[in-house]
């Protein structure tokens, strides 16, 4: 399995466009690592998670095919992690050839999201209509926490982020070879119920939301600190071991610090900060 992180970064980008923080500042001078698009993961050239507006710039420079993407798993639909613009130019009237068919995978109250950002597109667009499906040659899967649905070769399991209620936002774990996957990004705080169902698993890559620093929170995501007791608490749970990679992203100005200097944090916690174009292959 081959994975790779298409953006690292929280909804603002890193480093923020008007900022001038000491970390912002250090990222414009350090560039690399420290330079942060919106947050976004592919796994094997052909499953994407989270369509977000970066993904096509990111792809670019990665050398990834994004024409090979046969699925699709969306998060939730917040504008830094989905883009309308890009999938609406799947229509023909975008002089599109030869356009694969796609498995978009979601909660029902995201893809009413994702409908409403399509419709700013193309108003006339309708996500629960099959006639505009078949015409961007799409299917939507609904899937809502605890249910664990087949792609190909891959098997999907939905757990509750709490992120955004509203939209049952989800995170998702991804079996693939006998390799499981968590994907945790936008991540409230792990639920009594999501435990249940992560206990079940051991997992080989855990990706966690680092939205904040240590002792820096603002709500709706993971800080450094909780991200350190999930950590720990996978341990005791034996849901993951000395061999699984924990890695963090989703990762804004607000309370974080440059990427050397994080990683310098997180490998004492058991974990590492990922970066743009990481690629892991296990």
């Amino acid at each position: 399995m081959r994975i790779m992180f298409l953006g690292t970064s929280a909804a603002t980008s890193f480093p923020l466009v008007f900022c001038k923080c000491r970390v912002c500042e250090k990222a414009r001078i350090n560039k690399g690592k420290d330079i942060r698009k919106r947050s976004s993961l592919i796994i094997n050239d052909d499953m994407l998670i989270d369509f977000g507006p970066d993904v096509v710039t990111s792809a670019a420079m990665y050398d990834i095919d994004l024409t090979k993407v046969k699925y699709i798993l969306q998060t939730h639909g917040h504008s830094d992690h989905f883009d309308a613009g890009h999938l609406i130019t799947r229509l023909k009237e975008y002089a599109a050839e030869n356009v694969g068919h796609i498995c978009l995978v979601a909660s029902v109250e995201t893809v009413k999201s994702l409908d409403r950002h399509m419709k700013s597109e193309e108003p006339e667009v309708d996500l629960f209509d099959e006639k505009w499906l078949s015409r961007l040659n799409m299917e939507i899967k609904y899937i809502h926490s605890g249910d664990c649905i087949r792609l190909g070769e891959y098997s999907v399991t939905a757990i509750e982020s709490l992120h955004d209620i509203g939209e049952n936002s989800l995170i998702y774990i991804i079996n693939y070879n006998d390799k499981n996957i968590l994907y945790g990004t936008d991540l409230l705080r792990i639920s009594d119920r999501a435990w249940i169902i992560l206990k079940t698993f051991q997992l080989d890559i855990v990706i966690l939301d680092h939205t904040y620093g240590a002792g820096f929170n603002a709500g709706g995501h993971l800080d450094a600190l909780q991200v350190i007791d999930i950590v720990r608490k996978m341990k005791k749970e034996k849901i993951i071991d000395e061999k699984s990679m924990v890695y963090a992203t989703h990762i804004s100005h607000e309370g974080n610090d440059t990427h050397d200097a994080m990683e310098t944090l997180a490998v004492k916690n058991g974990y590492h900060i990922a970066y743009d174009g990481l690629e892991i292959n296990i």
